[in-house]
This record gives C-alpha cells, structure tokens and sequence, in this order.
C-alpha cells in the first residue's frame, strides 16, 4: 500500500516492565508486517521524517511536543488513547473548566493537546469514547473503537502438559501479570491462605517498587504452596501452557485495561475471576466470575466459587471469533486508510 507507517510509545511506568501498550505496539507491528505495510519504530535518534502516519500508542502527557511536531512537519497521526481513568467524573468536569485559567500548561491540556491534534484517535470501547467526550470534550466523528486482541491461535492451540512436565503443577490457582502492589498479588495470597491450593504468578517484578514487592517475595518464601516464576514470553509456549494447566486465572487489580491476561486465560477455556473493569465488562459481560480487588474475603470466595464451577458459558468461543490481534490490524488498516485519503489536503 502506498503509504508508511511508524509506531512510537513511551510510558515511563513501563519501561523496565514492558505493559498492555508495549504488547499492543509488538502484535500491531506484526500484524502490519505479515499484511504487506511499511511500518517502521519510530526512532527520535535518527531523525529521519520518512513515514506517513505516525501511531501512538497511550495517550501520556509526555508525548504532547512529539505530536505537535510531528504535525508540523506535515504528517498524520493516528493514537490509541488506552485511557481510563478511576477518579470521580466531578474531578474531571473541574478540570475542563478550571485548567483554562491556569497560566501554564498542566497534565490535562497536554493529553487534550494530544487528542486535539490527533487525526483519529482509537478507542478499546464505547465505554473509552464516552470518557474521552465527556472528559476532555472530544467530538465523536474523530474517534474510531477497536476492541484489543490476543494471538487467537497460539491459545487456543494451548496445551497443558508442556508447563506439567516442566514444574508438577496442575490445577492450580494461576496470575499472569506484572508484580505491583496495586495489581493484587499479596493480596491474593492472603485471600486464599488456608485453602491448600497452589498459586502460581507468572510476571516481571518492576524494579521501581522493590521495597514494596519485598513483602510479596516474603510471602512467596514463606508458603510452599505459593510459587513466582518470573516472567514467561508471550510468544513462549509455556504460557499458554500454564493458562491451559490453571484451573481458574485470577486478576486481583485495582484498575485495568481491559485486562488482557482475562482474555488469554478465558481463550485456554479456564475459568477466569477479575474485578469488574468496565472496559473488560463491555467485552464479555456477566460470562465471568467478578470480585472486588479491595475485599479479601471477595476475592477468596470468587476464585473457589470459579474453581469449583469451571468457565462459563461459550466464553471461548466468542472471545476467539471477537478479539484477535489479527482482527485488530484489519481494522487498524481501514484506519490509515481514511487518513492515507486526506495526505493531501494538509
């Protein structure tokens, strides 16, 4: 196709533990690269301007002045916002309002800038779109909503013996994710003490809050039944293996978006517990097991109720046929696409 696209992202939380938005540039690239696309990563050290469309992925205030100019130069810009937002919706109506009288640029008028200059912005959700409207007064005519994927294949081929073979563990109690203390694992493990059953996690430790993940490695050492095997490749394997070996996966967090590692687990055909995070509702409805990340006693009582009750429903099937990477970059292209059509009008 006769354009070329390059793909930037820089979320500083992030960088030594690569999250959602790093995963989601990799598949898209990919994806991009097996259906005929140019696509480069976009490198600031060489300063080379041979692209069309620039694509961010995340929508941090720190990427404003990248954006802007990016703009200048006479280039179109395509983000995926990846926004959600746990604060109360009063705290982003005074935001709208007040920002304009501060003197300097905040936080909000940056990630305004952003979606403001972008060409299309790209949504996960419905739920997405209505927060970026009502937050940030962006019109709906410029965002597009594209649900995220997983490697359809590569769980739904899953087999269990290659991580039963590899550890003796099977049936188990199962957390892909990376070690933080609001993603709940310590608070897994408290949840579940005294039920004899393993639980396993699988994920990096984010060297940025090594005294607080302190408390998880102690846990760790101190149950037999709990167990950390540091993180596992996407592409590996052994992780969707360990998905097809768990009997329930279990995502503990305060906030997600939507929470991929659901996704992965339900595609194995395991049953899935998770806290109730709209994006991830909008995806597959009441077809889990909810619970509250903040209650312990929640927490225990959901991932036995999944455990002993098993998955729910098609869940499978339908998240095999609805979100897939493969589906994502398809409609990805119809995006650049549209704004492909409008190069020349800059």
């Amino acid at each position: 196709m006769g354009f070329k696209v390059a793909l930037f992202n820089f979320y500083p939380p992030c960088i030594w533990a690569p999250g959602g938005a790093d995963v989601m540039l990799a598949k898209v690239k990919s994806g991009l690269e097996e259906l005929g696309i140019q696509v480069d990563l976009f490198n600031h050290w060489t300063r080379t301007k041979d692209f069309d469309i620039l694509h961010v992925f995340g929508a941090t205030y720190e990427t404003a002045r990248l954006i802007e100019s990016v703009k200048r130069i006479g280039k179109k810009v395509v983000v995926s916002t990846i926004f959600d937002s746990s604060k109360p919706f009063f705290y982003w109506w005074l935001w709208r309002r007040f920002d304009k009288l501060i003197p300097i640029d905040t936080t909000y008028t940056m990630r305004k800038k952003i979606f403001d200059m972008a060409d299309i912005l790209v949504a996960g959700s419905k739920y997405e779109a209505r927060l970026l409207s009502a937050y940030f007064g962006i019109d709906n005519h410029k965002i597009r909503i594209l649900p995220w994927g997983i490697d359809g294949k590569y769980f739904e081929n899953a087999n269990s013996q290659l991580f039963t073979k590899k550890y003796g563990l099977e049936g188990f109690i199962l957390m892909v994710s990376r070690v933080l203390p609001y993603k709940g694992q310590v608070r897994l493990i408290q949840a579940v003490e005294g039920t004899d059953l393993n639980v396993v996690f699988v994920g990096p430790l984010d060297p940025t809050f090594s005294e607080e993940n302190k408390e998880f490695l102690n846990l760790i050492k101190r149950y037999e039944w709990a167990h950390y095997l540091g993180p596992i490749g996407l592409d590996d394997p052994l992780l969707a293996s360990a998905y097809k070996a768990a009997k329930v996966h279990v995502l503990p967090s305060l906030l997600e978006y939507p929470g991929a590692v659901t996704l992965e687990a339900a595609a194995c055909g395991t049953a899935v517990a998770s806290g109730k995070y709209p994006v991830l509702y909008e995806y597959v409805g009441e077809n889990i097991y909810y619970l509250n990340p903040k209650s312990l006693t929640s927490i225990r009582a959901t991932v036995l109720k999944a455990y002993l009750e098993g998955p729910k429903t098609d869940l499978r099937d339908y998240i095999l046929k609805h979100f897939t990477w493969k589906r994502y970059v398809v409609g990805l292209i119809e995006i650049y696409k549209e704004v492909n059509a409008n190069l020349g009008a800059i």
